[in-house]
């Protein structure tokens, strides 16, 4: 949790000594001056203002004219948490009526409340702003009984073109945050961005964030768990699907309803469309080879791929119901709950395939908080990004998205740059990289160094930290010094690239005319071509805050020359898995662009980005807009 600003902490006297209870507990200091409280109005604690307690309305709501909101103020113990396993005979039951079998869910809304208190997010009921237009947020129920009645209205009508989910219990054990330890404050998302209560499909209230916080809270709690990564006996080991659990397939239809036609559709547009997106960098496209084979015998990896094709597809197409990805995302995180204690490879395979549906749908400004549960398990199972096969194809996926989501948040990645490839120093990192020898190594060569420069600029505070998440950076070494080192490495990315990450092609651009402003850069393989763009992206932010006076062997390449290839590199080369890690680089060219023409490219490639793979990029054309200003030809 944030520590408290220096300025509201209790002054205590140096030479007083805690006092005790009668059996000897340490109660609370002697204070001098007055108290900190934490019965402030909702809106206060939020801001983490300091509220003078008036009721109906405190004075700094009325000074900034803002709705003052009261609550009551809870307490929630660990071992006063009762639930009933998900195992016993009544959670099994089900009546039927007229005819036929139904089921029923029992939601634990603890996570819900808990935010309000905790973690200081908007209650369900909370007035939204969308858009200057002001509407109250669905609850949870009522969400869960519009899409309910959606179901029940397409089987009344006899169509089965949207899955159907009849809901089973979910037993989801609640994460404290007061027991994280501190090494975990490394996992957590910063205390929300300004968007958060427009988090996508993830809105509070909504079914899609209540899974969500299920998911996180049981990937924490596997995360802290002390069982071994690895078991030793097959006895524990999962067997397979086909083998032991056949009715569970049968029942998995029940619940999502998917005939063999909708099974081909998401996996035809899993196979030939969204697998790419994370194989980009992986010659031996694990994503689209080997994790369809072991869906046959997983069920939660299978419905896990369906959530992610069908969400997709909805975006794509700009469907407003999204009844059918969210009754697979439910069912996936259904099968997958109580198989995360065993932390295999297909558990966290599962883990990472949600991960790129929510990415897929939450608020980019969010991604942080949809990351962080990944972050938790990839470290707690010691994977790193030269660990081989499958779990090193899992971690740089995570990786192009922990570093998408510190661009975005301008802060460090979720998880530490020291841990990803397990060298003693950066220039280790680096050899063992590059010793792999093949061009998927070198493009995860080039992300690794977009880290460390992200994790420069935060250390020697070249960007602002939000929400005050500043850590102590004392022992890091003089600015100049590490900029020159790492610069240099960035610099020899370049130079020293092997053939297949070099262009195809280059045409210069005609100059500053409408319909061709940058130059056209091709690349043969997804790896060069996104490769090369987060090396200009790298380099660009590393001349924006170049230290003064510092010298060079060889003159570097302008800011503007970076901007413009990373412009021309998403215009150039139409993959879609190159696409989606473009939204944040086009960000920060485009700031350096002046001319319409520019500017006018650089929007439409942002429309044709979403429109083409419904990944969002509208909100960062916004953001350019606005930058820009008012300029016109």
């Amino acid at each position: 949790m944030p520590v408290a600003p220096i300025r509201d902490l209790v002054n205590t006297s140096r030479d007083q000594s805690p006092a005790q209870d009668p059996d000897g507990h340490i109660g609370k200091l002697p204070t001098i001056g007055r108290k900190r409280t934490r019965t402030g109005c909702l809106n206060c604690r939020r801001k983490r203002r300091k509220c003078d307690e008036t009721k109906p309305q405190c004075e700094g709501c009325q000074a900034r004219r803002e709705p003052c909101e009261w609550g009551v103020r809870l307490s929630f113990r660990p071992e006063n948490a009762q639930s009933m396993d998900v195992e016993h005979p009544s959670m099994r039951q089900a009546a039927a009526v007229n005819g036929q079998l139904q089921s029923f869910q029992i939601v634990d809304i603890t996570p819900e409340v808990i935010r309000d208190y905790v973690d200081e997010t908007a209650s369900p009921e909370r007035l939204i702003d969308h858009g200057g237009s002001r509407r109250k947020a669905a609850r949870g129920g009522s969400v869960r009984a519009q899409v309910d009645d959606s179901w029940r209205d397409t089987e009344r009508n006899g169509e089965t073109n949207t899955p159907r989910l009849l809901s089973k219990t979910t037993n989801s054990p609640m994460v404290d945050s007061n027991i994280i330890p501190p090494n975990d404050l490394d996992f957590l998302s910063p205390q929300f961005s300004d968007s958060v209560f427009e988090d996508g499909i993830f809105l509070p209230g909504s079914h899609f964030q209540e899974l969500h916080t299920q998911l996180r809270s049981r990937i924490f709690d596997t995360a802290r768990s002390t069982i071994p990564s690895r078991f030793g006996t097959p006895d524990l080991v999962e067997q397979p699907h086909t083998d032991l659990h056949v009715d569970d397939d049968d029942e998995s239809r029940r619940l999502a309803h998917l005939s063999p036609e909708q099974e081909y559709i998401l996996w035809d547009n899993y196979i030939n469309e969204v697998a790419s997106w994370v194989d980009k960098f992986d010659t031996d496209r694990h994503f689209e080879l080997v994790l369809p084979m072991l869906a046959k015998s997983h069920a939660h990896l299978k419905y896990a791929i369906f959530a992610l094709s069908a969400r997709q597809m909805e975006r794509k197409e700009k469907k407003l119901d999204y009844s059918c990805s969210l009754a697979l995302y439910q069912h996936a995180i259904h099968l997958l709950s109580p198989l995360l204690h065993k932390r295999t490879t297909e558990v966290l395979a599962s883990c990472m395939v949600l991960c790129v549906l929510e990415m897929l749908s939450c608020s980019p400004k969010a991604w942080r908080r949809h990351l962080d549960g990944c972050a938790a398990l990839i470290q707690a199972l010691n994977i790193s990004g030269t660990c081989g096969g499958l779990e090193q194809a899992l971690f740089w996926c995570f990786a192009r998205m922990d570093i998408c989501g510190a661009l975005i948040s301008s802060e460090t990645t979720l998880i530490p740059m020291h841990h990803w490839i397990g060298g003693t120093d950066m220039a280790a990192d680096v050899s063992l990289l590059v010793t792999q020898g093949t061009s998927d190594a070198y493009a995860n060569h080039v992300i690794y160094l977009c880290g460390r420069v992200v994790e420069l600029l935060c250390a020697c505070g070249k960007w602002e930290q939000k929400n005050g998440r500043v850590k102590d950076y004392a022992h890091a070494v003089d600015y100049t010094t590490a900029w020159s080192g790492l610069f240099e490495l960035v610099e020899n990315w370049y130079e020293n690239r092997p053939e297949p990450m070099k262009a195809l092609i280059t045409i210069p651009s005609s100059g500053q005319t409408p319909d061709k402003p940058f130059p056209t850069v091709f690349f043969g393989n997804p790896a060069a071509t996104s490769g090369n763009q987060m090396y200009h992206t790298a380099a660009l932010l590393m001349l924006k805050y170049r230290p003064a006076h510092v010298p060079f062997a060889k003159k570097p390449h302008s800011m503007l020359w970076h901007a413009r290839h990373i412009c021309a590199i998403s215009i150039s080369n139409a993959h879609h898995g190159c696409w989606t890690n473009s939204t944040q680089p086009l960000w920060i060219a485009g700031q350096q662009m002046s001319h319409p023409s520019e500017h006018r490219a650089i929007l439409e490639i942002y429309e044709r980005i979403e429109t083409e793979t419904g990944w969002a990029t509208k909100w960062r054309a916004d953001d350019l807009r606005e930058f820009w200003g008012d300029l016109e030809e």
